[in-house]
């Protein structure tokens, strides 16, 4: 510690570079290529400061007070004085605690009338949040404690391996049923596909090669998570909704460079984020909606809620939501042809390779075994077969009762 001493105290007159919070975004967006990420680093950081006002101090006291500790000193007697990394680290995990507990006194923010209030957060946000934390607090404040003294002193709440479940083909009905032509032919694609949301607002008539059976879908690099080229496909149901959402420009050619065939499908602006932002805010409208219109009960403190107003237990995740329509399409990509197919169609980044090795005829040829499986109109529910047996008994009867009429009024009964 004297040599660590010496070399600090060496700099002081040194002019050191600044690195601001500004500078701190900045670099995870050109990291990361994703406002999201931004978005939540604000997020982690909003939630550090809450935990610092419910301790009585500001972020800025309290980071002035991790410098102090972490900085080299001198006792009375001249002697080096150890960085309190430990101090350090406890009051970090404190903050983890603190992430891990719902505080109803705690008001985060109103918005319509309505109060929201510090909720507990999941072991996997948590040690989001707290990467966050770290970085910003060693790059804006220099404010560096070692992973060891993490290990020894942060304990983080063990993560919970929750079972997620699968959309059923009735909800899948229901929805398409429900969405506007537009949003039914994004779902269509989606379920068809396996693409992300993200991906799929960034489509445009010249992804598409509809002259080709199946339909195969080209997404650029720069719009997919791995920035990888890929390429995947969509059913011919999916195709018969697109016609109606694209129009004229439907048919024009592959190598057509209008501004219609250049411009997206389905999403609205620049930003892709913001574009998935607003498609989970119409699919959660939507969830309420269908589930009203089912007379389904919603969750609340002791219930997860009925249908789609089901949540995981312990959870303010619904099992019905828009992403989950990439794991139904991976889920039956598997079963028909195995992980290492259904990974690579829906961009998961260490198949893609071992996949694109593939003829593009065997590519094609395993999706048309498979585009029967991701059929949602032409296929029968049980609900369906349900209805058409009673549908056939009723009209069986109504039959049978317009022969006795007729009988009735051939024969009329005399007094």
């Amino acid at each position: 510690w004297s040599l660590y001493y010496k070399q600090n105290m060496s700099n002081i007159g040194v002019k050191h570079e600044s690195y601001t919070e500004e500078d701190w975004y900045s670099d995870l967006f050109k990291s990361a290529e994703s406002v999201g990420v931004v978005r939540v680093a604000k997020i982690a950081l909003k939630s550090f400061d809450i935990f610092c006002q419910s301790q009585g101090i500001s972020k800025q006291e309290k980071i002035n007070d991790y410098i102090k500790l972490l900085k080299p000193s001198k006792d009375d007697d001249g002697e080096y004085i150890e960085p309190d990394s430990r101090s350090v680290c406890l009051s970090l995990n404190k903050y983890v605690t603190f992430l891990g507990e719902t505080h109803d006194e705690i008001v985060t923010s109103t918005t319509n009338n309505s109060i929201r209030t510090f909720k507990a957060k999941s072991p996997k946000t948590i040690r989001l949040y707290f990467s966050l934390v770290k970085s910003y607090l060693k790059k804006c404040h220099g404010v560096r404690v070692s992973i060891e003294d993490i290990k020894d002193y942060v304990v983080f709440p063990k993560k919970r391996k929750i079972a997620r479940q699968p959309l059923t083909l009735e909800q899948l009905k229901q929805i398409m049923a429900n969405a506007s032509p537009k949003r039914r032919a994004l779902y269509y694609v989606l379920v068809s596909s396996g693409m992300r949301i993200g991906e799929g607002l960034t489509l445009t008539r010249s992804n598409f090669h509809f002259d080709e059976r199946p339909v195969r879908v080209e997404i650029e690099a720069e719009n997919t998570k791995t920035k990888e080229d890929r390429e995947t496909y969509i059913s011919s149901e999916a195709v018969e909704q697109l016609k109606l959402v694209l129009g004229d420009v439907f048919n024009h050619k592959q190598e057509c460079d209008c501004f219609e065939c250049s411009k997206m499908i389905f999403g609205y602006g620049e930003n892709p984020d913001r574009n998935v932002t607003y498609e989970d805010q119409y699919f959660s409208d939507l969830r309420v909606r269908i589930g009203k219109k089912l007379n389904q009960k919603p969750s609340n403190d002791k219930f997860v809620g009925e249908g789609f107003f089901k949540k995981y237990k312990n959870s303010i995740r619904y099992v019905v939501n828009i992403h989950a329509m990439r794991a139904y399409f991976i889920t039956k990509a598997s079963m028909r042809h195995g992980e290492t197919y259904s990974h690579a169609l829906s961009g998961h980044g260490s198949y893609l390779k071992e996949y694109n090795r593939r003829q593009e005829d065997e590519k094609a040829k395993k999706y048309l075994e498979l585009e029967g499986d991701l059929f949602i109109e032409s296929v029968k529910t049980e609900t369906d077969r349900v209805q058409e047996v009673e549908n056939k008994l009723i009209k069986e009867q109504m039959a049978k009762l317009q022969i006795e009429m007729d009988k009735l009024m051939k024969y009329p009964q005399t007094a």
